[in-house]
């Protein structure tokens, strides 16, 4: 009964299925532990990846400062561990410390973790912490706050690289009935799978609602988030972008396949200081927001705008990124970067995702 899956997963013979052959139980057992492999694995690559210019996502607080943030969706409801990885440094003897504060979209909080540095090297140094949620969760995804301190004001944090990944479920999965938001995923019991119990119409149901759960599984394709309160203790450092600004859509893009017919995208923008209604404009779509924090906004891409490197791969590549939307109305910061210092409606966090 073992909801057991192998690394790498062994692929069930697809000509098995033909009309006339013999049905063969290893096929089966093995679709039943790609299946398990997909549930566990699936959505666990990176969630967060963002770099920095030197001295641009740095502190020299001796209190925490929120510094960046990020939105990310979750694998399923039992992935609750999260690694992270970063590349930092202090420019000068002393200690840093680098926060991860979770809050699930439940608004519950999941703890914090935290990341100590005292290394000096003109390279920056990686750390990494694994962090579990303090509680269960049902939500689909997943609020992470990075802040950060130093012990003394006369050096800085510098942050260069950050990285997050869900840390996939390890075999034998738990014998309950797993949970993607409130969609269902059933493990299969390989040993149910053989000669006299596989073809059972409850397997093939299940088999379905697996395959129907897991194809909606988010995929994080953009995340970025502004540095919030960089400061510093020499003179012009910190000055890292605050805002999604014009210049940032010919250079914050990406090119990546869409999935199940091109699926649906699910954008989130975060928004400061908004009066009135201000617009904003993602890949060639223009959205209207009127409020402060988290903005949801979910849209069919048009997927007749492949890009040209679509032809070197043989697969349809679409670009995914904020659109110039100059209008008086726009959220997007102008080429002087001044939104954040004159208060003026600004964003400053993206998120956008497939399945």
């Amino acid at each position: 009964m073992a909801n057991t899956f192998t690394l790498p997963p062994d692929i069930p013979d697809t000509g098995d299925l033909i009309a006339g052959r013999i049905i063969k139980t290893a096929s089966l057992a093995r679709m039943g532990q790609l299946s398990n492999y997909l549930h566990a694995h699936g959505g666990t690559s990176n969630s967060i990846s963002q770099s920095f210019d030197a001295h641009t996502c740095v502190t020299n607080s001796k209190t925490y400062v929120d510094l960046c943030r990020w939105r990310v969706p979750m694998p399923s409801n039992d992935h609750t561990s999260i690694e992270f990885h970063v590349a930092s440094r202090l420019t000068s003897a002393g200690t840093g410390t680098i926060k991860f504060t979770l809050t699930d979209g439940n608004g519950v909080s999941q703890g914090n973790s935290t990341i100590s540095v005292t290394s000096t090297a003109s390279t920056h140094t990686h750390g990494t912490v694994t962090h579990t949620f303090t509680t269960s969760t049902t939500s689909t995804y997943l609020d992470i706050v990075m802040s950060g301190k130093v012990d003394t004001i006369t050096y800085d944090l510098d942050i260069q690289t950050v990285a997050s990944r869900f840390v996939a479920l390890t075999t034998p999965l738990a014998t309950s009935e797993s949970a993607q938001g409130t969609d269902k995923i059933t493990p299969f019991g390989i040993s149910r799978l053989g000669a006299k119990n596989a073809l059972t119409s409850r397997a093939g149901v299940q088999w379905r609602n697996n395959i129907q759960t897991m194809r909606t599984r988010k995929r994080p394709l953009l995340i970025w988030s502004g540095v919030e309160n960089p400061s510093s203790a020499f003179a012009g450092r910190g000055r890292g972008s605050k805002t999604l600004g014009i210049g940032d859509c010919q250079t914050m893009q990406l090119q990546s396949p869409l999935f199940v017919g091109g699926g649906q995208i699910t954008l989130w923008i975060y928004v400061v200081g908004i009066s009135g209604t201000k617009k904003f404009a993602f890949m060639n779509r223009i959205f209207s927001v009127d409020a402060n924090g988290w903005n949801e906004f979910n849209f069919t891409p048009d997927l007749e705008n492949t890009t040209l490197e679509s032809i070197n791969f043989g697969v349809p590549l679409y670009k995914v990124n904020p659109t110039a939307y100059t209008e008086s109305d726009t959220l997007l910061d102008n080429v002087s970067r001044l939104a954040a210092v004159n208060s003026l409606p600004r964003i400053t966090a993206l998120a956008a995702w497939s399945n």
